[in-house]
């Protein structure tokens, strides 16, 4: 294979993360094999990839060559120690359960070849607990995802304290050779950066909700046609640094004391998660996006999430 890309790619776990990954490593060519411990989730996968790729051809996004190519690179594999054998690089995306990944790791150590990178998508476990122990601790990486992987490229990247930085390095360059954008981490902390980020602002975005303020439609306006439209192009800092002729210095010295009066305000209860009001949440968003049933609205979410990528890859060529 070109340059960084890996020859082969298992991936363990075929639920929604795991079936986004298969996009990112079979666009490039790469045999991807999809293990599941249920073999019907397998099946699932499978026909969902088709469902999605024939989708992607109708809207123009993918070729009628490129579809038939991703298929033909992907298989799948209900025996573990078939799927790993020949693996190159390993994404493990099981259940976030810290005794189910110790387990499937210690498998993967075992089944793999011993320079196979081992690669988790957890999403708030620390990939030191996971891998600690192991023979093979030194290959072991946390990759976390964004949901769909094949459309949002940022990955959370960190090693273990045994990972050799080496294999670190590695990983990092095969997923940037498979068009992902590997964001490294320099220490563990609970959720990584954006599902702490991502807390912050469900939690008020609830304690709005729930406490009157406005309605769910209300509130998401403010971050789909307004914070998000930002944060989408130039990201949060750099949406501070373009709030003032000077630059982000001048926003925080002259907005400093609105902030803290803010942010000490922030401290609510946290959110009870209502049911009732969570269903009316999401009829309300359906309704709103002119769809019925949450596959509708991801197909919606997909599209727009390829054009949008398709505009910034543009502006960034210059």
């Amino acid at each position: 294979m070109p340059g960084n890309l890996p020859a082969h790619v298992t991936l363990v776990g075929a639920g929604v993360i795991g079936r986004g990954w298969i996009r990112v490593f079979a666009r490039h060519g790469v045999a991807v094999t999809v293990h599941d411990p249920d073999p019907a989730q397998i099946d699932r996968t499978l026909d969902w990839l088709e469902r999605d790729l024939a989708a992607d051809v109708t809207a123009g996004f993918v070729s009628a060559e490129a579809r038939t190519k991703m298929l033909g690179c992907t298989r799948g594999e209900a025996d573990l120690a078939r799927a790993l054998a020949v693996a190159d690089y390993v994404q493990e995306s099981a259940p976030e359960k810290l005794e189910v990944k110790r387990a499937l790791f210690a498998d993967l150590d075992r089944l793999t070849p011993a320079e196979a990178i081992l690669a988790s998508s957890t999403s708030a476990l620390d990939i030191g607990e996971i891998a600690r122990g192991l023979a093979g601790e030194r290959r072991c990486v946390m990759a976390h995802p964004f949901n769909p992987p094949h459309l949002l490229p940022a990955v959370e990247m960190l090693g273990a304290a045994g990972t050799d930085p080496a294999a670190l390095t590695k990983a990092c360059a095969i997923l940037s050779a498979c068009g992902q954008i590997p964001v490294r981490m320099t220490r563990y902390v609970k959720g990584f950066l954006g599902n702490r980020i991502q807390a912050a602002v469900v939690r008020e975005a609830l304690h709005l909700l729930e406490s009157g303020v406005a309605d769910a439609v209300a509130i998401d306006a403010v971050i789909r046609d307004a914070l998000a439209l930002r944060w989408a192009t130039i990201g949060n800092f750099g949406a501070n640094h373009t709030n003032a002729d000077e630059g982000i210095t001048q926003y925080f010295g002259r907005y400093e004391p609105s902030f803290a009066t803010l942010m000490n305000d922030l401290d609510s209860a946290p959110p009870r998660f209502d049911p009732s009001l969570l269903r009316a949440v999401g009829l309300a968003v359906e309704a709103r996006e002119g769809v019925t049933g949450v596959d509708a609205l991801i197909r919606r979410r997909d599209v727009m999430l390829t054009e949008l990528r398709q505009l910034k890859h543009r502006h960034d060529q210059g």
